[in-house]
């Protein structure tokens, strides 16, 4: 039997099936997408509701079955018009408390993910700036070469006589 989690993420947000609430509430999925399509205009002020068609196998062929992916704001309404009996009420903590737990693993994710991102721009800066320094050097020393090199011609003249002198 597989396990179906309550939240899952899409495009980066949490979300729940429709198909998941109906089997957490006990009732059937098409009455849930009644639901959903009677107070469409409110359940999109949270935002557009993500109508998705899923296409499975059955003995008789190919058959395809819409569901909603519903954000927090979306499921919330959702499960707050059914009515309060205890298995709806279980299922709305249950719920709620996925939908926390999903946000948090979401922000760890970015956050590290952020962090890997400051990462790598400190060692592309460290890069440039050694390749600047580098660089740099390398044309102030290709710059000051001659002018060495003729200090050096002069003190070595400075120097041989002085060795013959003697």
């Amino acid at each position: 039997m597989q396990i179906t989690p309550l939240v899952t993420a899409f495009e980066g947000e949490a979300r729940a099936s429709s198909e998941t609430i109906a089997r957490g509430i006990g009732i059937q999925h098409k009455n849930v997408l009644a639901l959903l399509r009677r107070h469409q205009s409110d359940f999109d002020a949270f935002g557009r509701v993500a109508f998705e068609t899923r296409t499975f196998e059955t003995r008789g062929g190919k058959q395809q079955r819409e569901f909603a992916l519903l954000n927090e704001h979306q499921a919330g309404l959702l499960i707050a018009f059914m009515r309060n009996s205890p298995k709806v009420i279980e299922f709305k903590v249950a719920l709620i408390r996925e939908f926390f737990r999903m946000r948090d693993e979401l922000q760890h994710r970015e956050r590290g993910l952020w962090r890997q991102m400051q990462e790598l721009i400190a060692k592309e800066v460290e890069s440039k700036v050694r390749a600047s320094f580098g660089s740099h050097l390398m044309l102030e020393r290709k710059r000051e070469i001659p002018a060495l090199e003729h200090e050096r011609f002069v003190l070595e003249q400075h120097i041989q006589p002085q060795l013959f002198h003697h």
